[in-house]
């Protein structure tokens, strides 16, 4: 059965303190500022934007309020803007190291990597013990795939600041994805040490024990989850998965069930509820949930192949056959997909072969 694997990150951090004005002669820009931070802390980022532009339009070169748009843009979605923002901020003050943060991070959630790296190298080096860059830097080299230095810089940010709790999660998220799940479990625990109790921190540490094989602790931790954010369907279907792997089928199937009616298009919990029906030998119904798995996700191999072995034994030769070509088909590299479509392939055609005369 499928682990969902995704790590719940925190949110890369953002210096979100809004920076306040110096002392301003224009009494107009004073309290368009000071209202424009007042809906920023309020969230409401839209009319905090707007203030903004009002601000920077009668004081261009007030750098403040340029990061302070620059952060309302960003919240809102718009991170072409929040990076003109922010390099107008640095235009305008070289050593706004703020306004520099900003910028990798608009540059990084706007799928610009490259660039953000580049940023948070740059501000590193600018202020070496500035734990929050360093942190930033390691989550842009972990999403592109440089997991050593990405845990360099995640130990590099903990060795700054000591109880930098999302540090030790994001450590521990890249610790996981080289397979070193025991080093991830340590994180994760500090992590939570670290922090008041968050659902995700939860279901990370669950399933680093998952990875370990350690089904019951990782049960309780997910049940842990659950008691925080009852409503998430990933947590139910990790959930399942760790009580099938202990044998508890009907409290799996409840769990896949209660993830499917959270999330009724969830195809992982779909393809785990058949294969688990499967197990308990209704064919039917596992078809059904193999079905519904590729019915939202027509490029969920695994679930082809499933579905083809489940029509096979049903008698369903020629749609078997379909299926299996499909998930080779998605996944070349299965050789598991192509071996049984080449062996009922040729099991079919023996079948449909005119006896041999008789001597």
């Amino acid at each position: 059965m499928n682990l969902h694997r995704s790590e719940r990150q925190t949110r890369m951090l953002l210096a979100l303190v809004l920076v306040t004005s110096p002392a301003l002669a224009a009494d107009r820009v004073s309290e368009l500022f000071n209202r424009a931070n007042a809906l920023a802390g309020q969230r409401s980022w839209d009319a905090a934007a707007n203030q903004y532009r009002e601000v920077v339009r009668l004081a261009p070169t007030f750098p403040e309020a340029h990061y302070n748009l620059g952060l309302a843009l960003q919240a809102m979605g718009d991170f072409d803007g929040a990076v003109n923002e922010f390099r107008q901020a640095l235009r305008l003050k070289p050593e706004f190291l703020e306004a520099r943060s900003g910028l990798g991070l608009a540059l990084m959630r706007g799928g610009q990597m490259d660039l953000a790296i580049a940023e948070f190298r740059d501000l590193t080096k600018l202020k070496p013990d500035f734990a929050d860059a360093h942190y930033n830097l390691a989550n842009a080299l972990a999403s592109k795939g440089d997991l050593d230095a990405a845990i360099a810089g995640f130990r590099e940010a903990i060795r700054l600041r000591r109880d930098f709790a999302p540090a030790h999660n994001n450590l521990a998220n890249a610790l996981r994805s080289q397979g070193k799940a025991e080093e991830a479990v340590a994180e994760y625990r500090e992590a939570m040490r670290l922090s008041k109790p968050q659902a995700y921190l939860y279901f990370n540490l669950a399933n680093a024990l998952a990875d370990e094989g350690k089904f019951n602790e990782a049960s309780e931790q997910y049940g842990l989850a659950l008691t925080l954010d009852p409503n998430d369907a990933e947590t139910h279907n990790n959930l399942a998965i760790a009580q099938a792997a202990l044998g508890n089928l009907d409290k799996a199937a409840d769990e896949y069930r209660q993830a499917l009616r959270l999330r009724p298009d969830y195809p992982r919990a779909h393809h785990n509820l058949g294969l688990l029906l499967e197990r308990q030998g209704d064919w039917s119904a596992a078809i059904s949930e193999f079905n519904e798995a590729i019915r939202p996700q027509s490029d969920y191999a695994a679930a082809h192949f499933s579905l083809g072995k489940a029509l096979e034994r049903t008698g369903r030769l020629q749609d078997a056959l379909v299926h299996f070509r499909t998930s080779w088909e998605l996944n070349p590299q299965d050789v598991n997909s192509l071996s049984e479509y080449e062996r009922l392939l040729k099991a079919a055609k023996q079948s449909a072969a005119p006896p041999s005369p008789a001597n």
